[in-house]
Formats: structure tokens, C-alpha cells, sequence
């Protein structure tokens, strides 16, 4: 009888192998491709970065991680100081990122990056600030007043620039399409940016704070809520007109979706401001019967948008209000810019009679 071959396994140990590294090659690839590729392509929106003076590799690693300019990888410090000493054999020895603000962008792959980073090509720029509850009136005449912008190149480009913002998707046209999103806060920008520019900035903001705030998602808790952002960030804008006190913001959400809830005018003096177009320290009766969509003394629900660009403080309360039966609420006679909430009607009167009695 004729005895059978073994069949030698070196072939499929070979085969494996092959496989292996080719696994491994191309995930080192994809590794590589993550680290210093784009951290987001076709994302050219500004992103302004301070290198701080005496900077370690490291240091440099993690400020382009935390400005989303890098993508998050494992070891991403470890990997980012190897690849610094390979750009340095190619480059030269001596190449140093220096301190100073840069203006970049997450379009740009980590070589772009690292070029400007050493060139010490700074951004020739100024800044602006722009107060919490502004409208968007007030901020183009901020912006005007600091030479950042003429005013109405502001108000054109709201109104017709392009601007690819998720949050942006149910804003009708017309000016006060971005109020609300214009986030407030102090800016630095270049000098020759143009109203397009600083715009895009304050988007920029409000996205990154909308969407990376203290709770998980903003927009799912919109949702919860049955409501668009838009919304959300209409109901924090009265909140921020009509707040002085930070502890009584979720207070006064409660109050008004209290108020919406059970078919309620939402009767905001805040509304009517935004309507007068200047601030007006009394109201008068002849003001609540302004005709206009804005007026929450005339027309239920919430207006068509955001009467002012508040802060987040103020859009979380409107996303997370407190759970109270008040539906009342007035200036308190302490005159310091807190107030007294009420669930009863008479209550309200006796605050209100008192608020007046010491404005007397």
C-alpha cells in the first residue's frame, strides 16, 4: 500500500502571514491617515490657536487636539512626537513651532499645519466683543462703532450669505434669519476679515457649544422636547431679555412653558422690546397693542424667532427648565433685578402692587 504525502502547511502559515500584514499595513495607514490628514475636509470655517510662549512638542500636540485640528487617535501625544521628528529630518534640525495666535482651519492636513506653525506666520488681527442678549442691530453697530465692519455689509450678509449650519436648516429667510445664533462672546479675527468672516466666527461658536455642551446632545433634547432648535433658542432669548439673576433663569422657563402649556399668552415685556427696536425702561399699555407677530401680548405661543442672541446659560434653561406650577412673575421690590413668582393671581397683584410701591 502506497503511503500518502503529508501536506506541508508552510503554504497557509505563509498565506496568514501575507494577510496579516497586510491587515497591519493597511490599518497603520488609516492610523497615519487620521493623524495627519484633515481633521474634518471642506470645514475652512477659522479657527484661531495661541501657541503660548515655551510650548513643549507635547503642549503643541494637545492644543491642535483640543481646537478639533488633529483628530483624536490612541497615543495621539506619543505619535505626534514621532512625526515631529521625522518633518524635522526633512526640513531641517533646527525647525521650532513658535509662539503666537495663528488663524487656521480644520481643513488643513498636519504638514499645512506644522508650515505655518513654523514660519511664525501670525495673524495680523483684532477683537471685538459682543454683550450677551444683543440683537442683531446692536451687533452690527458694535461692530461698525469697532471698525471690524461696515454695519449693513453686516446686515446684507446675514441676510444672504450661505452658512452650512445644521441649526441653520428651519431659519426662514429675510434679516433676522441668524438672530439668536450670533453667539456672544469676545472674538479675535484678521484684520482684513470681511462680515462674511466674522459671521462664520459666531456661528462657528454657537456650533461648538450647542453641540458640546454640559449635556450629551442638545439637539436630541430638543427633540424630547418637541421642539426645533430655533425654538429652543426662541424661548432663550426671552429668557435672556428677561433674566438678571443666574438662578432664575430655569425659573422663568418653567413659567413660560407653564403658561404655553395651559393656552396661556406668554405676555413677555421682552418681546415688546425687541418690536420698540430700543430699550424703554416703562411700558405703556399702547405698547402691548403693537401689531406685530412678536408681540406675545397679542398672539399665543412663542414668537416667529429669536428676539436676541443669548448666551448658553440661558439656552440650557430653556432646554432644561425647572419643574414648578408658577406661571407669574414680577420685578422684586429688593430692586435688584431679581423676582417674585407666583402660581396665584391675587399673589401676583400683591407682588406687583409692591414692586411699584417701592419704585415710588
Amino acid at each position: 500500500m502506497e503511503r500518502k504525502k503529508k501536506r506541508s502547511k508552510a503554504p497557509i502559515v505563509l498565506v496568514i502571514l501575507v494577510i496579516l500584514l497586510v491587515a497591519g499595513w493597511l490599518a497603520f495607514n488609516k492610523f497615519y491617515s487620521d493623524m495627519t490628514g484633515a481633521a474634518e475636509s471642506g470645514n475652512t470655517a477659522p479657527v484661531t490657536v495661541v501657541i503660548p510662549e515655551g510650548t513643549t512638542t507635547t503642549g503643541v500636540s494637545s492644543i491642535l487636539l483640543e481646537s478639533g485640528l488633529t483628530k483624536e487617535v490612541p497615543f495621539h501625544d506619543v505619535f505626534f512626537k514621532m512625526w515631529c521628528k521625522k518633518y524635522r529630518e526633512t526640513n531641517g534640525a533646527d525647525v521650532q513651532f513658535k509662539m503666537g495666535t495663528y488663524e487656521l482651519n480644520r481643513n488643513m492636513n498636519l504638514d499645512e499645519i506644522a508650515a505655518i506653525l513654523v514660519a511664525g506666520n501670525l495673524a495680523a488681527t483684532k477683537s471685538f466683543t459682543i454683550p450677551e442678549g444683543y440683537n442683531i442691530t446692536q451687533i452690527a453697530r458694535t461692530l461698525e462703532e469697532a471698525g471690524i465692519c461696515w454695519k449693513e455689509d453686516f446686515l446684507r450678509e446675514a441676510e444672504n450669505g450661505e452658512f452650512n449650519y445644521l441649526f441653520l436648516a428651519d431659519c426662514p429667510p429675510g434679516r433676522e434669519r441668524l438672530e439668536g445664533f450670533l453667539y456672544p462672546e469676545t472674538y479675535e479675527i484678521y484684520d482684513d476679515a470681511t462680515a462674511h468672516d466674522v459671521i462664520e466666527k459666531m456661528l462657528a461658536q454657537f456650533d461648538l457649544l450647542f453641540s458640546s455642551g454640559d449635556h450629551p446632545n442638545y439637539y436630541d433634547r430638543a427633540a424630547e422636547l418637541g421642539m426645533s432648535v430655533r425654538d429652543v433658542v426662541t424661548m432663550g432669548s426671552i429668557i435672556e431679555r428677561e433674566s438678571v439673576k443666574p438662578e432664575e433663569r430655569p425659573l422663568m422657563a418653567g413659567v413660560f412653558y407653564n403658561r404655553l402649556e395651559q393656552g396661556m399668552l406668554l405676555q413677555s415685556c421682552a418681546t415688546i422690546q425687541y418690536i420698540l427696536g430700543e430699550p424703554k425702561q416703562f411700558l405703556t399699555n399702547a405698547d402691548t397693542q403693537i401689531e406685530s407677530p412678536y408681540n406675545t401680548y397679542l398672539h399665543e405661543g412663542l414668537p416667529p424667532g429669536p428676539i436676541c442672541n443669548p448666551r448658553m446659560a440661558s439656552i440650557e434653561a430653556a432646554l432644561y427648565p425647572d419643574d414648578n406650577d408658577f406661571i407669574y412673575f414680577v420685578l422684586s421690590p429688593d430692586l435688584d433685578g431679581s423676582h417674585r413668582f407666583s402660581a396665584d393671581y391675587n399673589e401676583f397683584l400683591r407682588n406687583k402692587d409692591a414692586y411699584y410701591a417701592a419704585e415710588e
